[in-house]
C-alpha cells in the first residue's frame, strides 16, 4: 500500500504538534518528528509512536493493518511485536478507520506472542497484548 508524500501536518492541518515546548520530553520529540515527516519516508519506529499515541489514524490505520498481516512480529525499535502490541491498543480507532484491513489483521496467528513476550519477567506485556486481542475481536465480531 503505497502511502502519499504529504505529512500528518498538513493532511490534518494540526500544527500544535510540532511545537514541542520549551523543555520537551523524548516523546514528545519523537511524536513532532514524525508528525512532520512524509507519510511515505516514516520508519517503523515513528510509525509505532504515532499508533502508541493515537495520532494520525485516519492516514494510518490502513497501512498499518496491512503491513501487521502479513509481519505480525515485526519489531520497530523494542522487541519483536512492539508495533502489534501498539496496534492492538489502539484498536478502536483502527476499526472505525479501517474496518476490513483490521478486521483481517485480528484474524491473523497470533500464537508467535507467547515465545516472543517470553522475556518480559511478569508476563504483563502478553497478558495486555492478549487482553487487547481478545477486546478487539469481541468488538470486530470475530
Amino acid at each position: 500500500m503505497a502511502l502519499p508524500s504529504a505529512t500528518l501536518e498538513s493532511l490534518s492541518g494540526d500544527g500544535s504538534l510540532v511545537d514541542a515546548g520549551l523543555f520537551p520530553s523524548g516523546l514528545v520529540r519523537r511524536v513532532a518528528k514524525a508528525w512532520t515527516t512524509p507519510l511515505n519516508l516514516l520508519t517503523c519506529a515513528q510509525a509505532r509512536v504515532l499508533v502508541g499515541q493515537k495520532f494520525g489514524l485516519q492516514w494510518l490505520a490502513a497501512p498499518v493493518a496491512v503491513f501487521l498481516s502479513g509481519h505480525p512480529r515485526a519489531e520497530c525499535d523494542l522487541y519483536p511485536g512492539d508495533l502489534m502490541c501498539m496496534a492492538l491498543k489502539a484498536h478502536v480507532e483502527l476499526l472505525r478507520f479501517a474496518p476490513v484491513e483490521t478486521r483481517k489483521l485480528l484474524g491473523v496467528d497470533f500464537s508467535w506472542m507467547a515465545e516472543e513476550f517470553s522475556f518480559d519477567p511478569d508476563g504483563t506485556l502478553l497478558r495486555e497484548a492478549t487482553d487487547d486481542l481478545t477486546t478487539a475481536r469481541r468488538l470486530a465480531g470475530i
